[in-house]
């Protein structure tokens, strides 16, 4: 199971870097070309997408996995692949024509402005491809094709940065741009994607396997509606307590934040299907730990890092507009870990405690929702992030107690959580006493970096962990 988790880990990540460094140079661009306020604009557009991705096609694809993997036979899993998809198809097309015939309604909903009519029939197309590659890549991850997952990927991010670069630079198109760029990206790389898991795909929609899909994935709504809630609740109230303006400086924050998850992507589009693969396997609790701590080495570098450089990073990638993100990157980037750190606590999903999920996800929700509209008016986008960030680790906590009752995973969490804490009081006391931009300051917080990473991993790792990938390397 480790030797296929690095392999295919290192794969993603190769890919993930690549499609969100491209992601990462285009910010400079976008800061420079448009406005906080259009820059809220596309942020509010974003959380709509996930909304309908999360809701619209009732998580089938969730359901596809679960029952995919159960099964030996090829022509099952072609029907269970086909079903939804075909499903999928069928509620995305439905959602396109209510929204395109209610589409001044809409407009004025959300931008308050009819002026916004087109970069929302626009922004509703680009939803409605978005939907559909998200399920024919995530196909890919499904049956474990690293190699073509990537390949899509890193087609589709060029395609899109170089259609909205063209259009926002040369064409002067402005949020359009970036819309048109998705549009055309998705609609071919979806086509891709069908094309390399072809076996997978063809016309037919089983009724039985339908209801199966359904059983299971249904429950999952809700939890997906909380998730939702719980990850965008954030930048709702900071558009209704602070505007467009201040969620745009917040997004552009997110975003630098989410470049955290890089490796985080890779562990989670690896280690997801081999867990349902092999957790009967006696050895498997102990390779999770192994595996989760190599991912807590990572995790402490890099929120040592976020303190450390957001200053440097924001100047260097932005303009004076948006110098207010600074304080916000660190907060993000912790409540994005946690947020994402259910990959190594599997029970409840492997237990197939749906509803359980769906439980805690609402509480997650109703606790995030809560912390927004109390911090917000009071610290404004330094309290959504700090709200998202209590949010993301109480509901962690939650979920692995649940989770150790149905599957138990013998974590080591006195040394985890006390390396933790001691780098994070330490970055900031550093971060304060070098606070200006030299040359000097930041040799020193590259230095301490090292001497973290250095520090950490000799507290972390063990002989026995050293052994185990020595073993799979010869074994390579």
């Amino acid at each position: 199971m480790i030797k296929s988790f690095l392999k295919n880990s290192f794969i993603y990540t190769i890919g993930t870097v690549f499609t969100r460094g491209i992601g990462i140079l285009l910010v400079p661009i976008y800061t420079r070309y448009l406005t906080p306020s259009e820059y809220g604009v596309i942020d509010l557009f974003i959380i709509l997408t996930s909304l309908i991705s999360l809701t619209i096609a009732l998580e089938i694809h969730q359901a596809v996995v679960r029952f995919y993997q159960d099964t030996e036979d090829e022509d099952e899993k072609m029907k269970y692949v086909s079903t939804a998809f075909i499903f999928t198809v069928f509620v995305y097309m439905i959602y396109l024509i209510i929204s395109f015939s209610f589409s001044d309604i809409f407009t004025l909903w959300l931008l308050d402005d009819i002026k916004y009519k087109s970069i929302f029939l626009l922004a509703t197309f680009s939803v409605f491809t978005s939907g559909l590659f998200y399920f024919t890549s995530g196909q890919l991850k499904w049956q474990i094709m690293p190699k073509q997952l990537v390949t899509v990927s890193i087609v589709n991010v060029t395609i899109v940065a170089s259609i909205t670069v063209y259009l926002l630079v040369i064409e002067k198109m402005k949020i359009e741009s970036i819309f048109i760029g998705q549009i055309v990206g998705n609609s071919l790389c979806m086509v891709l994607s069908i094309y390399y898991a072809q076996k997978s795909y063809k016309m037919v929609f089983v009724y039985t396997k339908f209801k199966e899909l359904i059983h299971f994935s249904f429950p999952l709504v809700f939890s997906s509606v909380a998730i939702f809630i719980a990850l965008f609740i954030d930048r709702i109230a900071i558009k209704y307590f602070l505007g467009l303006d201040e969620l745009g400086i917040y997004g552009l924050a997110y975003r630098f934040a989410a470049v955290t998850s890089l490796v985080m992507i890779g562990f989670q589009s690896s280690l997801s299907p081999l867990i349902y693969k092999h957790y009967k396997e006696k050895e498997t609790p102990k390779n999770i730990v192994r595996l989760f701590e190599l991912f807590w080495i990572f995790m402490i570098s890099v929120t040592a890092g976020a303190i450390l450089f957001s200053k440097e990073i924001i100047v260097l990638m932005s303009t004076k507009d948006y110098y207010a993100a600074v304080p916000v990157i660190p907060l993000l980037v912790l409540a994005v870990f946690f947020t994402n750190m259910y990959i190594f606590i599997p029970g409840l999903g492997v237990a197939k405690k749906t509803k359980l999920i769906a439980i805690i996800s609402i509480i997650a929700a109703i606790l995030n929702t809560g912390l927004n509209f109390l911090l917000i008016p009071m610290f404004g986008i330094e309290g959504a992030a700090l709200a998202t960030l209590i949010s993301a680790v109480s509901i962690f906590v939650v979920r692995v107690r649940m989770s150790q009752e149905y599957y138990f995973i013998p974590f080591r969490w006195a040394r985890t959580i006390f390396s933790l804490l001691i780098v994070i009081i330490a970055s900031y006391l550093l971060v304060d006493y070098f606070n200006t931009i030299s040359l000097l300051f930041i040799s020193v917080k590259i230095l301490f970096l090292f001497v973290v990473l250095i520090a950490v991993s000799l507290l972390m790792i063990e002989k026995e962990d050293l052994k185990i990938i020595t073993f799979f390397k010869k074994r390579e």
